[in-house]
């Protein structure tokens, strides 16, 4: 049953060191035997053999290498482990051969209590038996001083505390990537450096005029190609609609509390003939007191005999009559007063008013409207610069001129003398702006100048749309969707320079060979070439890594 405790584990010639400890790590027994073959390489490597030394001190197991080979044995003393010949063999901590001296004599197993009888083969060892401790055996690879008396014999030195160190796998994986990336970054950089950041920046004057241009053209919305002939250019036309509001404080008073009422009795005078009796007062007529007028609620007549008193008759009306304050508020209730007739100078009346009360409310005033629209029309406006930034996207050139802005009519909410804390006006407002397709006045500009230089060969450099005028004309005549339009620019011209060819012709060359072609090319002067970065000494042969800039006579920049 001694035999239960170990386990016999055999190696293939092309095993792996993680396989052989992982069948270590997988035994369920504490001794265990590795039978190798012939040549096995992978425990030829001290790094190997200290890897299998730390498993089994990992494990808490005892390892035997059965092998009898002579590269192992001295590997196998060095990082401690246990060898036998065969499974019917002793082991033992094979001793590290100094130099020149091949491995000999066989460090036995050591016993004592608890330990291995140097005469028990490995199959037989009990399961409890203990091997000597590997980690007391030390290397010791110092030359060896002579003893004390002996020639050449110097002061014993304290010995260093040599041991065997396991390499650290994850540095080394470390150091492998990172020279993995420094590799590539150094072949990043050489083919940045010769292919992608080579530049050539090239300069030239060209001999050029400025030439006022002043052409009448036709704008059609419906056209679908420019037509030089009739000089109709491709248009387009854009609008939207928008509602705007703006909203104040509400800023009026009114009173809507009840209003007074009451009674007056009237009566009219005559000083002179004839003494008919006086016209009635209808009803609606205002009678006032103190500033505060009352209006009437029915028809007033006089009797037709009155009472003298000297040269004058008086007249008494035959009713009393009711009466209602035009506005409501306590101010308007009156007791026993006079009031005047309005219209009605012969006419005197008293009388009292009462039930007024107050209720001030905020309500809003004409003012308050005002001040909306004042501030509603003062609001910035980006439909404008929305419509030519959208006419230049799609390639049109906008037409100032054309820009339209008509306003619909006011909403006020709440109306004016209505309560409320707040007013607001709305408006919606109709936008709309034309603009000409920019390619064909490139076109329109480009025959003007051939018409103009008389088969000069002067090309255009410069079409000055940026700086170009362009303002409505009449449309009389014209066909809908059709407006006359004046562009007012000025063009520079100068030599046809094909800047391909002269690319070709410049691509491989150093800086001053490249100057000298530029230089004898007709219609330029003054040729620069700069090169970037600093180490590119040659003009770069891809075309794209080439600029042209072509400048005035003057060395001005062409706009």
């Amino acid at each position: 049953m001694a035999n239960e405790s170990k386990d016999t584990i055999y190696i293939d010639v092309d095993e792996e060191i993680t396989g052989i400890i992982s069948k270590v790590q997988n035994s369920s027994k504490d001794i265990v035997a590795l039978v190798l073959p012939k040549r096995a390489s992978v425990l030829q490597s001290i790094v190997n053999m200290r890897l299998l030394k730390r498993a089994q001190e990992q494990n808490k197991k005892k390892i035997v290498l059965i092998t009898s080979e002579s590269r192992i044995l001295p590997l196998a003393g060095a990082a401690g482990l246990f060898v036998a010949s065969n499974l019917t063999s002793k082991p033992y901590i094979p001793p590290i051969p100094k130099p020149g001296e091949k491995a000999q004599s066989a460090q036995q197993i050591e016993t004592g209590e608890g330990g291995v009888d140097p005469n028990t083969p490995v199959s037989q060892v009990a399961p409890d038996a203990k091997f000597a401790d590997s980690d007391e055996i030390e290397i010791d690879n110092t030359p060896k001083t002579p003893e004390p008396g002996e020639a050449g014999a110097k002061s014993p030195k304290p010995k260093k505390d040599k041991k065997s160190k396991v390499p650290n796998f994850s540095k080394f994986r470390r150091k492998i990537i990172l020279i993995a990336l420094a590799v590539l970054l150094l072949i990043f950089a050489i083919v940045y450096g010769l292919f992608i950041a080579p530049k050539a920046k090239v300069t030239v004057n060209a001999q050029t005029s400025q030439l006022p241009l002043n052409v009448d053209f036709i704008a059609d919305t419906k056209a679908d190609s420019f037509d030089s002939e009739a000089k109709v250019v491709r248009a387009t036309t854009v609008d939207t609609q928008k509602n705007d509001s703006e909203s104040v404080d509400a800023s009026g008073q009114k009173n809507n509390g009840k209003t007074a009422s009451g009674s007056v009795s009237m009566s009219a005078q005559k000083c002179s003939p004839p003494f008919d009796p006086p016209k009635s007062i209808p009803a609606g007529t205002g009678v006032s007191y103190n500033g505060i007028t009352y209006i009437t609620q029915s028809t007033t007549t006089f009797s037709s005999l009155g009472t003298g008193s000297g040269s004058c008759i008086t007249y008494e009306a035959s009713d009393s009559t009711e009466i209602e304050a035009q506005s409501p508020g306590k101010n308007a209730n009156v007791n026993n007063v006079s009031f005047s007739v309005s219209g009605r100078s012969d006419v005197s009346a008293t009388g009292s008013a009462s039930g007024g009360t107050d209720k001030i409310v905020k309500v809003v005033s004409a003012e308050d409207v005002s001040k909306a629209k004042e501030r509603l029309n003062g609001k910035p406006n980006t439909v404008h610069d929305d419509f030519v930034s959208k006419l230049k996207q799609d390639g049109y050139i906008p037409i100032e001129d054309t820009f339209k802005a008509e306003k619909g009519s006011y909403d006020v909410s709440p109306s004016i003398n209505s309560e409320g804390d707040k007013v607001t006006v709305s408006v919606t407002t109709s936008y709309s702006m034309l603009g000409v397709k920019k390619d064909d006045l490139v076109e329109l500009i480009k025959n003007e100048v051939n018409d103009q230089s008389e088969g000069q060969g002067q090309t255009v450099l410069s079409d000055g749309l940026d700086d170009a005028t362009l303002k409505v004309g009449g449309g009389i005549g014209l066909n809908e969707g059709q407006l006359t339009v004046n562009m007012d620019t000025t063009a520079i011209v100068g030599p046809n320079i094909d800047q391909d060819s002269v690319k070709q012709q410049i691509a491989g060359k150093k800086t001053k060979e490249a100057e000298d072609i530029l230089g004898n090319i007709s219609g330029i002067s003054d040729p620069k070439v700069e090169l970037s970065p600093f180490w590119v000494g040659k003009v770069p042969k891809n075309h794209s890594k080439i600029t042209i800039e072509v400048h005035q006579s003057d060395g001005s920049n062409i706009p």
